[in-house]
């Protein structure tokens, strides 16, 4: 477990961590250039956590570099979202116990169905070192906000 301190999440944006959102997670490159990528997001009240394989090149950037922001938007309207710019930790998930709790989550299965056989998962946890939760005009029921979901 890790002693890292990590800046609390505002109780505003606790509705958009607990949906379904997609974040957008920028590492930086081993050449410097930043690279985003869209990803599942799964918070425990305390950090943001994602997944990646090893293969991937997030994973390789965060080897190299572990600063980290992710920008999570509300699933139903963009609007309203928290950015968290932080630290970066990883851990082997062998067990894929974390894959198998987001297609759970976000698709109602109990084993993620989408790895290459061998690919080998880690559990990305963000220890949020600043953290934004902009008020921006008519984030609360702006014009063109499409419909809500219905509940699950």
């Amino acid at each position: 477990m890790s002693t890292r301190q990590t800046r609390p999440i505002p109780a505003s944006c606790h509705d958009i961590l607990t949906d379904r959102p997609i974040g957008h997670i920028a590492t930086i490159r081993p050449d410097g250039r930043l690279s985003v990528n869209p990803v599942s997001v799964m918070w425990d009240g305390k950090h943001v956590r994602v997944s990646t394989v090893k293969a991937r090149q997030k994973y390789r950037n965060l080897v190299h570099d572990p600063r980290v922001a992710i920008s999570i938007p509300h699933r139903n309207n963009p609007n309203r979202y928290v950015e968290i710019r932080g630290i970066a930790e990883m851990h082997d998930d062998t067990d894929r116990s974390f894959i198998n709790s987001i297609a759970r989550h976000y698709m109602n299965v109990d084993v993620y169905p989408f790895d290459a056989p061998g690919a080998e998962r880690v559990t990305i946890t963000i220890h949020a070192e600043q953290v934004s939760t902009p008020e921006i005009p008519l984030a609360d029921n702006p014009p063109s906000a499409p419909d809500r979901s219905p509940p699950r």
